[in-house]
């Protein structure tokens, strides 16, 4: 039997098409879960050499995102060490989604971020015309943007969603 990946996670509801979880045992974050078919861009500006933007950066050009993670804490200073945690939560975060959605994501469709929620609130999407964006500063400097294009058959608001 395979173990339930995230087995902690709580579901914080839903918000512009994505659904919310908090993982404060395994990860410590903070996820958003996108429907299949969802895209995303990405653009940062400036200190953008932390493992993770490196990995989100080449993760945003795959053709399918199905979550942005929102992990707390500072990082190790470590590339490899570092390296290994941003795949491992890639990899859970995946599998979680698979298992509750029964549609197969990869670690690769799974963005990742230490979002500076020292000096502001865990960021939160906005919504936009075909879906959500995420902005914030980024632990290392950078300021992010994340723009989801959700599916245009999930862009209609359900009830208790904001």
């Amino acid at each position: 039997m395979i173990e339930e990946p995230l087995p902690g996670a709580t579901s914080g509801g839903h918000a512009h098409g994505l659904e919310m979880w908090w993982d404060p045992v395994e990860n410590d974050a903070m996820f958003w879960v996108a429907p299949a078919g969802t895209t995303a861009t990405l653009d940062v500006q400036g200190g953008g050499d932390a493992v993770e933007l490196q990995w989100s950066t080449l993760s945003a050009e795959v053709p399918s995102i199905r979550a942005v993670v929102l992990l707390d804490g500072p990082g190790f200073g470590d590339p490899g060490e570092d390296f290994i945690v941003v795949h491992s939560v890639a990899e859970d975060t995946a599998r979680f989604i698979t298992l509750r959605s029964g549609v197969r994501a990869g670690a690769i469709e799974v963005l990742v971020f230490r979002p500076d929620v020292d000096h502001a609130p865990w960021p939160e999407p906005t919504p936009t015309s075909g879906g959500a964006e995420l902005q914030f500063r980024h632990r290392g400097g950078a300021d992010v943007h994340v723009t989801l294009t959700l599916p245009t058959s999930t862009l209609t608001t359900t009830p208790g969603e904001k």
